[in-house]
């Protein structure tokens, strides 16, 4: 790790042609401190190029990529040393054990392992495993594997790409309980690409969301999210109901929320007076709630994606 006064990950301007495809359209990215940070975004819409790129395995039709103010395109060399990635399919030596799989990585890599291969076989918890073979290893611990190969010269920017992809519920807690350690206790930029909502939700303090090859928003999910508090209401005519609640001066924006179901924004009176209100002039609430929006229902608006497609 060094801190050298530039941001940790710096991206501007990123655009990415395949023939006559836009992959990036112009993206910015900047990451300036140590933490965790979701990159979502539907299939095809850019991350899995984006992460390339960073990496040094795709080169950029226009744009820039710094990592610790070292240029990727022109010194790839010195900007590696400060990356490590876990894609999505690490392959080892099966007949080898994990620790050897890790020395032989550093001897192919011309990493110098900065830190003990023991050491980093213990952070991720396979440190009681460390002599088997990879052949016996769970899906799990071989994810938990590349992180520690990726974490070879304590990178300052780790990429994890679909970290938790094909794991069982155990594997999957055991890589979201590891990742913020990563950070937080390690001082490493976490930069995660998943699909999992609930997943970026628990560990994830900020997020960029790309859709198309464009980044459409960035922040807290908190700040991203529409500040209000809304209430959902279930009820027999949603058509008479949102009619009759756009006439009242208590109510600002009523919207629907799928079959058989609105939201009103806005509201000056609380969910029980809306029930009343409602009752009152004949219309039958099934059921109401108070709520905030999630991540995936932002993610959906900010994207124009459903979550039925």
């Amino acid at each position: 790790m060094m801190n050298t006064g530039q941001p940790i990950l710096s991206i501007e301007k990123l655009h990415k042609d395949f023939r006559d495809t836009k992959a990036l359209k112009g993206i910015d990215v900047s990451l300036d401190k140590a933490g965790v940070y979701g990159f979502l975004g539907p299939n095809g819409a850019g991350k899995t190029t984006t992460f390339k790129i960073v990496s040094g395995l795709l080169a950029p039709t226009s744009g820039s990529v710094r990592i610790c103010g070292v240029d990727v395109v022109h010194d790839t060399r010195d900007a590696m040393r400060h990356l490590g990635v876990l894609f999505d399919s690490p392959a080892y030596y099966p007949y080898l054990s994990g620790e050897e799989n890790l020395e032989v990585f550093a001897r192919w890599s011309g990493r110098k392992g900065k830190r003990k291969i023991s050491d980093l076989l213990s952070m991720v918890g396979l440190g009681k495993s460390m002599k088997r073979k990879v052949e016996g290893y769970s899906w799990g611990m071989k994810r938990r594997l590349g992180i520690a190969a990726a974490l070879l010269d304590d990178p300052d920017l780790l990429l994890l790409d679909e970290p938790t992809n094909g794991l069982d519920p155990s594997g999957i807690a055991e890589v979201r309980e590891l990742i913020p350690g990563l950070a937080y206790e390690n001082g490493c930029t976490v930069m995660l690409s998943s699909h999992r909502m609930e997943e970026v939700d628990q560990i994830c303090e900020s997020i960029t969301i790309i859709h198309d090859g464009k980044i459409v928003a960035s922040g807290s999910v908190e700040g991203l999210s529409r500040a209000e508090p809304f209430v959902e209401i279930m009820c027999d005519d949603t058509d008479a109901a949102k009619e009759l609640l756009r006439r009242s001066s208590d109510v600002d924006v009523v919207e629907d929320a799928g079959p058989g179901r609105i939201r009103i924004y806005s509201a000056r009176i609380g969910a029980s007076a809306i029930n009343r209100i409602l009752l009152g002039n004949g219309i039958e609430v099934r059921q109401f709630a108070e709520k905030r929006e999630s991540l995936e229902e932002i993610f959906f608006r900010l994207t124009g994606e459903s979550d039925n497609d």
